[in-house]
């Protein structure tokens, strides 16, 4: 029997509480930068909808709001900062440079409107704060795109909860969703690719695959790194040759008449133009961004900041190909910065990865029976070790570096890893387990993140 309407939507809630409530508390807890990046990012955020070009130095007001807070580095304490004083980027990090200034404004302009919402409407005045405040609306939608997308393939309610509520408790997710960076739009943008995707699948008509060509296109744009999902996606739309729209990943918690049972035919020929279509329209805009950024550079060659000379090397990374070949395929293994009780952060963060990567291998590699979610594990899994490949040695060609690639370049993978995982939990034990694990790394992280000192007064 179908739940009713408004018990239907309580996974989904529950998740979104936790999320938030998670998000905020970080936000309130947490008062120096984070030293990835988040003084360029906010640089980037207060600037907005300016374009940044490579060689633009932090300005004042972002310049001002790390002297009066400091970096989460041992050395980056809070200075004095009265009203007035004048700051030196040359002292900074990077010499001053705004690293994130080869993104495009996308992030920095969207977060920058909803954080002068958020000053609208809450009580919050600081536009800092408002700024991170916005990760948090950022988590929830990804959480609902996320959502959708797996009850679009007819995974249950409580399933697609159960892993959700997992992902939330994740120190990766809360962190990036608690600073300003555009990872923060990372689970949204894989979801929103994968949702598009399953959409046109489902009923492909033109306006469709323009949405998906399109989403794909704008999450490229956010940042280089988010393109990981569109090959994945693409290559799963270009070798999925079923005629009918049949979710076959439909658990004991599903119910009758889902959205993933729907009938639909899709030649071969569509969905291969489709694919192609997708994969080309995002990887263009990406490469055409990054040339036009390159080509808009006014950079003292001989005053590079020091992430673009530390990393140089002489010869091809070999060995890196392989030390990094299997990164973005496990996004939530770091932690990005160690906040808090580092006991309770291991738990949380080995937990979630240790599901999440039993979730795509097994997926991928032992279910033999022609599902759909099995292929798009595979995808998954042959796209994040490809694009780990291809951006060591596209780094390597374009500027003669090397550097171990960070988890979280494979950020927009998390949500598709999420639904197939979501889709192996087939029985009410397995079910039960993952829900005890995500409440017990949830309450690890409340713990963790409740016992940080409050944000000082600027």
């Amino acid at each position: 029997m179908p739940a009713r309407p408004r018990l239907a939507v309580l996974p989904l809630l529950a998740v979104i509480a936790v999320g938030l409530f998670l998000s905020v508390v970080q936000v309130f807890n947490y008062p120096r930068l984070s030293p990835v990046d988040e003084l360029s990012h906010l640089d980037y955020m207060f600037r907005s909808p300016t374009v940044l070009e490579q060689g633009d130095k932090v300005e004042q007001q972002a310049m001002r709001t790390q002297a009066c807070r400091g970096v989460d580095v041992e050395g980056f304490d809070p200075i004095p900062c009265p009203p007035g004083i004048v700051y030196d980027p040359d002292i900074y990090q990077e010499k001053g440079y705004n690293t994130a200034a080869t993104n495009t404004p996308i992030y920095y302009t969207a977060d920058r409107a909803l954080a002068e919402v958020i000053r609208i409407a809450t009580p919050v005045d600081n536009l800092f704060i408002a700024g991170r405040l916005a990760g948090a609306v950022w988590l929830a939608l990804g959480i609902v795109l996320t959502w959708l997308a797996g009850r679009r393939l007819g995974i249950g309610r409580l399933p697609l909860g159960a892993v959700l509520g997992l992902l939330v408790a994740s120190p990766a997710v809360t962190y990036p969703s608690a600073t300003v960076t555009p990872d923060a739009l990372g689970l949204a943008g894989g979801a929103a690719v994968l949702l598009t995707a399953l959409r046109w699948e489902q009923r492909p008509t033109r306006g469709r695959a323009a949405a998906l060509i399109a989403t794909a296109v704008v999450v490229s744009l956010i940042k280089l790194t988010f393109f990981a999902v569109v090959p994945a996606v693409a290559l799963y739309l270009l070798l999925h040759r079923s005629r009918s729209w049949e979710s076959s990943g439909v658990t004991a918690f599903a119910e009758p008449g889902e959205p993933g049972t729907a009938s639909v035919s899709a030649s071969g020929r569509a969905r291969t133009v489709v694919a192609l279509a997708t994969g080309a329209a995002a990887l263009v805009a990406a490469f055409g961004w990054t040339l036009v950024s390159n080509a808009r550079s006014h950079q003292d060659p001989n005053d590079l900041p020091s992430m673009a000379t530390q990393f140089a090397v002489d010869a091809f990374p070999w060995r890196g190909l392989i030390d990094s070949a299997f990164s973005l395929a496990q996004p939530l293994l770091s932690p990005w910065v160690g906040v808090g009780d580092p006991t309770l952060m291991f738990f949380s963060t080995n937990v979630v990865t240790m599901v999440f990567t039993a979730g795509l291998l097994a997926a991928a590699l032992f279910v033999t029976h022609g599902e759909r979610e099995a292929l798009l594990a595979r995808c998954l899994l042959l796209a994040a070790v490809v694009f780990s490949l291809g951006l060591v040695v596209l780094g390597y060609v374009s500027s003669h570096i090397y550097f171990a690639l960070p988890n979280r370049y494979g950020i927009t993978l998390v949500a598709p890893i999420a639904v197939v995982t979501a889709s192996l939990l087939r029985s009410r034990t397995s079910v039960a387990i993952v829900i005890g694990l995500a409440v017990l790394a949830s309450l690890m992280s409340a713990l963790r993140l409740l016992g940080l000192t409050g944000i000082p007064p600027t």
